[in-house]
């Protein structure tokens, strides 16, 4: 017989009052630090998939977050958005500096060692957990999930050596999805890199093998672009290289959410973020197709920023870019997703009510094209390094997929803990 107890029991629950955030945060956040000791912000987006993601949009001063003792996070705990961004995602802030809580995270702090803090968070993440979580989820327009329905949880009870047990077999897993993800982060920092090296700083390699500008390589003025490019290399419309081809939005009444036959998977640009509402429509002449390697660009939300790696049909948030020439798109790729074109392509649209990025936005930059050898030699190393992408990307799903079918079955002790094998 299962053994069920109340989390409240066992924890203290609070989360940042508006009244709090209004009166001391919203006026005095700032992008980025003013002080040394400023306090970053956290908020939904920073729990994804189990993870706390160390990478934050506001801060405040330490000495407002020191006012507000309850929402600062100066301790290791568990951290739920209970509105918003990533509604009911569960994390663990661990603790390796100060934060504070903005108004749309709710912590939870251990007062005692009956539970071990990771078993908890996989619990919050499974399907039981879940649904204890939204048993009281509040609100139509925005729903949320209420203080009170977090602590009236209720945990499967077991001893502590077995909560360890599960959590290890579970933290395998997850660890071998981190190492991936930080193999690929590596992976497109290198080849930021790499273009920054070769077609910023003109530091290709040279018929020698050295950095072409650095060891003296010809360089000659353009006056279209008011600074040097090396000899034999050209200046073009990057409009005149690609075309623009927006996606199509059929019915919601339309979608299904089991693949059949008949139906293709529709993508949408939060997809590539977390795959965790799959949606299929019905195969038909008027849907826009692209492939795992296409270049695709936000044009709404998250306006200018580029993806790849899905499979279907996308919506109208997307827009591929379909490189003419196919040897040009791995160093057209590269360009669009640089910080400043990027910087430049998102604040050229984010002044309107809704950020929207259209073909006319992409009409004013140029491109400079590199001389063939050195075009060809940059898209083999890229074209090697989405391989690696995808390939560890695959792995990931499946391993997420384990992991998911794992949680539920661990905790309600169908499957028992000694019997799971990594």
């Amino acid at each position: 017989m299962i053994k069920y107890e109340k989390l409240g029991n066992h924890v203290f629950v609070t989360k940042l009052a508006g009244f709090e955030h209004s009166k001391y945060i919203q006026f005095n956040e700032t992008k980025r630090k003013v002080k040394d000791d400023d306090i970053p912000l956290v908020q939904g987006q920073n729990i994804r998939n189990g993870n706390f993601i160390e990478k934050y949009n506001y801060y405040i001063s330490k000495k407002i977050s020191d006012e507000l003792i309850r929402s600062k996070l100066n301790k290791k705990c568990i951290l739920i958005p209970y509105v918003g961004s990533n509604l009911g995602e569960v994390g663990i802030f661990y603790h390796p500096y100060d934060c504070h809580m903005a108004s749309n995270i709710a912590k939870i702090e251990l007062i005692d060692d009956y539970f071990d803090i990771e078993y908890l968070k996989y619990y919050l993440q499974s399907p039981i957990g879940q649904s204890y979580l939204f048993v009281d989820k509040q609100g139509s327009a925005q729903p949320n999930i209420t203080m009170q329905s977090i602590r009236n949880t209720l945990i499967i009870d077991k001893p502590k050596e077995e909560q360890l047990k599960i959590v290890k077999s579970l933290k395998e897993i997850d660890d071998k999805i981190n190492i991936n993800t930080q193999i690929n982060n590596n992976l497109e920092e290198l080849m930021q890199t790499l273009y920054q090296r070769w077609f910023i700083e003109f530091n290709f390699p040279n018929e020698d093998g050295n950095p072409y500008k650095s060891s003296g390589g010809k360089m000659i003025w353009n006056e279209e672009l008011k600074h040097e490019i090396p000899e034999g290399w050209n200046v073009e419309n990057l409009i005149d290289n690609i075309n623009w081809i927006g996606g199509s939005q059929p019915p919601k009444s339309t979608f299904i959410y089991e693949k059949k036959d008949g139906y293709i998977r529709f993508i949408q640009n939060r997809d590539y973020d977390k795959e965790d509402h799959i949606t299929y429509i019905k195969e038909s002449k008027s849907n826009q197709l692209c492939t795992r390697t296409d270049i695709m660009m936000d044009k709404y939300g998250d306006a200018g920023k580029t993806r790849f790696g899905l499979e279907g049909a996308y919506n109208v948030a997307l827009s591929k870019i379909d490189v003419k020439n196919k040897n040009l798109k791995e160093y057209i790729r590269y360009f669009l997703s640089s910080n400043s074109i990027y910087t430049y392509l998102h604040n050229s649209c984010i002044a309107s009510t809704r950020a929207s990025l259209n073909e006319s936005n992409l009409s004013f930059l140029k491109i400079v094209i590199p001389n063939e050898k050195i075009l060809l030699e940059f898209n083999n190393i890229a074209i090697k390094n989405m391989d690696m992408l995808l390939k560890n990307k695959d792995e990931s799903k499946k391993l997420t997929e384990l992991r998911d079918f794992l949680l539920p079955m661990l905790m309600n002790g169908q499957i028992n803990v000694d019997d799971v094998e990594i």
